[in-house]
């Protein structure tokens, strides 16, 4: 092989590559947030209220926080199987070309502590943000440029599908999040998550290391191997051997109306604890009142504790209890901690042994008829018939088959036209023998 043919391939290869990287970070970064529109639109209204930008309707937050995620999740699918090359990639450098200089800005004046990139997935400092922004450009700007050199996986004919698939995939798990619960929680009251562990900082362990001198020499012990008095001691010092975190969650208290904190007792109890949820009582969702209220009889009359936890103002709850004939006890709590706990006005989250053991949107809650003889199995017994919904493995799942089908379906189209087109020109052929010219 030629030396510029080398050059040729190995610049294709490095151009694929970029494209492959830079579409599975689009696609990672749309689907998390997807999956999560309202901790979106919580972390946009962050940016509004720092950029004094407060005016802006939530409905055009919200919709923000739908559009974007999509936008981005297709953009990273369509650049991952090479389609749409042109039009794709000069979106993606136009976006990489604003979104860079704004990290930088968010970066110096630090409004706010975590950019959002990867939802609540994962953490990114503003100055991680702009560098992964300033890595991300310059891939976009490559695949830009080269975009002639990408392997496509599916023809011309057939892109609109994987347009199509990835849009319609995008959007209905931005709706299950929206109108039951994220089909993935990466907040730190996900089910299975401890929070006595998880509310408890954990302190940094230490060694003391001595220095100490004896006929003219110094060495250095610890506890293990200190020696005798004939060493003079000379000084010490502690190092880190393991360094400490702090808590996942802080200030978790929930106070009565006398201002005790219940929050302690909740997580000591070995047993089953259920707790409403509902950061604004104002606004919250009265449909499914009955279940609620079916479900704190079932557990007054099983023992279980059964609270609302709510960050509204007590004139709001009495109205509500007035409303719903709610007649469980009332705790309170920090707002943003509310809308952290779970992403449903109201919602149920149910504790075993300080273990979140269950979450549940209260419009998609089966009846407690689901929880005769199920002491046991509480939480599954809850689940009822939607858990599949928040399974994100399926969902992902079922996205790669979809793709896989329409790459399948390309696949026998192309074979099949091939198959015409042999049999077209050994028709012609034919007919030329037939007849042939004078």
């Amino acid at each position: 092989m030629e030396l510029p043919t080398k050059i040729r391939a190995f610049t294709a290869a490095m151009v694929n590559l970029s494209r492959l990287l830079l579409g599975a970070v689009l696609a990672v970064s749309g689907f998390v947030k997807a999956v999560d529109p309202k901790g979106l639109f919580y972390k946009l209204r962050e940016y509004t209220v720092a950029f004094s930008l407060d005016a802006i309707p939530d409905a055009w937050v919200e919709l923000a926080s739908l559009m974007l995620p999509a936008a981005e999740f297709v953009l990273g699918v369509l650049l991952v199987m090479g389609v749409y090359n042109r039009l794709v990639t000069r979106l993606v450098f136009v976006v990489f070309l604003l979104f860079t200089p704004f990290t930088l800005l968010v970066a110096l004046w630090n409004p706010v502590q975590d950019c959002g990139c990867f939802g609540d997935a994962l953490n990114m400092s503003n100055w991680t943000s702009f560098a992964k922004n300033v890595i991300l450009l310059l891939l976009a700007m490559v695949v830009c440029i080269k975009h002639r050199l990408f392997v496509r996986k599916v023809r011309l004919s057939n892109r609109w599908m994987v347009a199509v698939s990835s849009l319609l995939f995008a959007v209905a798990v931005e709706m299950v999040g929206v109108y039951d619960l994220p089909i993935v929680d990466f907040r730190p009251f996900a089910v299975g998550t401890d929070l006595r562990t998880a509310t408890e900082d954990i302190p940094s362990e230490y060694k003391v290391v001595y220095r100490l001198e004896k006929d003219g020499q110094t060495c250095e012990f610890t506890d293990e191997n200190y020696p005798d008095s004939t060493w003079r001691y000379l000084g010490s010092r502690s190092d880190v051997i393991r360094q400490g975190t702090p808590a996942k969650i802080l200030d978790f208290v929930l106070l009565d109306d006398e201002g005790r904190d219940y929050a302690p007792d909740i997580l000591a109890d070995s047993g089953y604890v259920f707790m409403l949820v509902m950061h604004d009582v104002g606004n919250a969702d009265e449909s499914r009142v009955d279940i609620i209220n079916d479900l704190y009889l079932y557990c007054t009359e099983h023992g279980i504790p059964f609270y609302a936890v709510t960050a509204s103002d007590e004139d709001d709850v009495l109205l509500w209890g007035k409303r719903t004939g709610a007649e469980y006890q009332v705790l309170w709590a920090d707002d943003i901690m509310l809308k952290t706990m779970i992403r449903a006005n109201p919602g149920v989250m149910l504790l075993k042994d300080g273990t979140v053991a269950g979450k549940w949107n209260v419009e998609y809650m089966p009846h407690v008829g689901y929880l005769d003889g199920a002491d046991e199995g509480l939480a599954d017994a809850l689940a009822g018939d939607s858990s599949y919904m928040r399974n994100w493995k399926s969902w992902i799942l079922i996205l790669l088959s979809v793709i896989l089908l329409i790459v399948v379906i390309d696949l026998l189209t192309k074979e099949k036209r091939k198959t015409t087109k042999e049999n077209t020109d050994e028709s012609i052929s034919d007919i030329n023998n037939i007849n042939p010219k004078n």
